[in-house]
């Protein structure tokens, strides 16, 4: 007898194996434990600002690696599949890019399953307005802001150029450029997997915060970029994003970085002479 399929041709267990990068990466801890060191030399050799509040909620923090006058701003969003993870993990993202001239912001957000999926879109959201509001005071450039997110990260991104963002009295193209990075882009196969017992998502919030489903009537730039050795379902939700939005008729890439897989192909972002950090540094100028 055939195994029941729940999501395309996956079974149950073969739909959450595609999703577990624990699994999946056996070098998951040793990754992050070295990125620490990383982590630390950003913060203490570079001028920044932790924990900034953009908002009321616990989540709503902000490190700030300021510019040095209207500088290009990168918004760097973490992953960690909505319910996990930390923006302190990832202050290495911020070393080259304020190398190179730019003011950089990590931002935090609230986790599952204690919001829900519309909270935490809310909050990046918030973040976003916040950045833009506030440019001058951080060394940066309001018309100059680009976004950047890992895995759930990438998703957020997506959410955030499918904002409206004249309903928050902001101009319309308050992004100016985009790299989703191993993004979820249909968070549908997400509801029927392992991981909804934390984000409890019904049909409606799923379709709600998928950004294939909701494109935007204007996109900036963007490169829609996975690791070359990650799942088949993380590279089919970065094709299936970029198809959509080029059928809309907007200005997007679509790059496979190295052989690299979900876990150490945020490491790129600290590699000068990598296709993502170089698709970054074009979008801004650097």
């Amino acid at each position: 007898m055939m195994a029941k399929t729940v999501y395309g041709n996956y079974t149950q267990e073969d739909l959450d194996l595609e999703y577990d990068m624990r699994r999946r990466c056996p070098h998951f801890a040793e990754t992050f434990a070295a990125m620490d060191v990383h982590n630390k030399r950003t913060i203490s050799n570079f001028d920044c600002q932790l924990n900034v509040e953009f908002g009321k909620k616990p989540g709503e923090k902000l490190d700030i690696w300021p510019g040095r006058g209207g500088s290009p701003i990168l918004l760097f969003i973490h992953g960690g599949y909505w319910k996990a993870f930390d923006k302190d993990m990832f202050s290495f993202i911020a070393e080259r890019f304020v190398e190179a001239g730019a003011c950089v912001i990590l931002n935090n957000y609230d986790l599952c399953p204690n919001v829900t999926m519309d909270e935490i879109t809310r909050q990046n959201r918030a973040a976003m307005a916040w950045i833009y509001k506030n440019a001058s005071s951080i060394g940066g450039d309001s018309g100059r802001i680009h976004v950047t997110g890992h895995s759930a990260g990438g998703h957020l991104t997506g959410m955030l150029m499918a904002t409206e963002w004249e309903k928050y009295g902001l101009p319309f193209d308050v992004v100016n450029g985009a790299v989703p990075l191993s993004g979820l882009f249909d968070l549908e196969p997400l509801r029927v997997s392992y991981l909804n017992a934390d984000l409890h998502m019904d049909e409606a919030e799923t379709r709600r915060n998928s950004p294939i489903h909701n494109l935007p009537k204007w996109m900036p730039p963007t490169v829609v970029a996975v690791g070359g050795g990650e799942t088949d379902e993380f590279r089919r939700q970065s094709r299936i994003y970029t198809d959509a939005c080029r059928m809309a008729g907007f200005d997007v890439s679509y790059l496979e970085v190295g052989n690299f897989d979900h876990v150490n192909v945020a490491g790129q972002y600290r590699n000068k002479l990598s296709p993502l950090t170089a698709a970054l540094f074009s979008q801004m100028g650097l």
